[in-house]
């Protein structure tokens, strides 16, 4: 089953780990979240193969879960308009690539990744 970035119920859901795989550096970037969702308390591991970029700005020393407020997958961002004008530098058309966004509540922090 293919579910949707967007449609997943994101909102109070938590962050529990953030993993990065680098051991195939510049062939398969892989990030890896670790998800509690609020309705069913289940977890899931939300994995992006192939990634160009993460940008991940995290605010510490707060004593709470690292609930998520939103999260959204963007065909279009500043990020996006970045990356894929340094890529076509070097004649790599990056136009398919994605930028998927989540903003915490708890800490105020950002994770951004660009696959």
């Amino acid at each position: 089953m293919t579910v949707n970035f967007n449609d997943l119920s994101w909102h109070d859901a938590s962050l529990k780990y953030i993993y990065i795989d680098r051991q195939r550096p510049g062939e398969q970037d892989v990030v890896k979240l670790l998800i509690n969702w609020p309705e069913n308390k289940d977890s899931s591991v939300i994995e992006f193969y192939d990634c160009y970029g993460l940008n991940v700005t995290m605010n510490f020393g707060i004593i709470a879960c690292e609930s998520i407020l939103t999260a959204e997958c963007l065909t279009n961002s500043q990020e996006l308009n970045f990356i894929r004008k340094n890529w076509l530098k070097a004649n790599i058309n990056l136009e398919s690539l994605n930028h998927f966004k989540i903003i915490t509540n708890s800490t105020n922090s950002t994770i951004n990744i660009l696959l």
